[in-house]
């Protein structure tokens, strides 16, 4: 199994504490990581990938230019597109309203979203983990999340 990592460039203690607390619960699965080169929690997935001995493969962005990001986090994506596989995404602000599923999405300034919506686009399973309370997933991200386990539903 592949698993990929996505996630805010910049977390406060609390929001580290819920994303170690999420790998922990990972790191049983029996699976290679991959993950960006970023700060936040690209940082805090390689640090616990090393420390808990995971196979561990790091997508290094070639420049500093918004396109090039977004080629590596695609990279990423394509490299653990198939069955069986996952993306964990740690969002830490709502989707922006013009990022959506497609070959080439705009996550109009979150690496986060892009990467969700491309592996989304893939049919890259995704699971969702907010670090800030009163987050909803996009309409068109039909998953659960980690926060929203349980949901209210009426026979009427």
């Amino acid at each position: 199994m592949e698993i990929a990592f996505t996630g805010t460039r910049h977390t406060n203690s609390e929001q580290a504490l819920i994303v170690k607390d999420k790998l922990q619960e990972i790191a049983q699965i029996d699976a290679t990581w991959h993950v960006g080169d970023a700060m936040g929690v690209d940082a805090l997935v390689r640090i616990e990938a090393r420390r808990l001995a995971k196979e561990l493969n790091i997508y290094v962005c070639q420049g500093k230019e918004r396109y090039e990001f977004a080629k590596r986090s695609k990279s990423m994506i394509d490299a653990i597109a198939g069955t069986y596989n996952k993306l964990y995404a740690f969002a830490n602000k709502s989707c922006p309203a013009g990022c959506k599923p497609c070959r080439n999405p705009n996550g109009q300034g979150s690496g986060t979203w892009l990467t969700v919506a491309y592996a989304y686009y893939l049919g890259v399973p995704v699971e969702l983990i907010f670090l800030e309370d009163g987050l909803v997933a996009p309409d068109w991200l039909d998953v659960p999340t980690s926060v929203n386990k349980y949901q209210q539903l009426s026979l009427w």
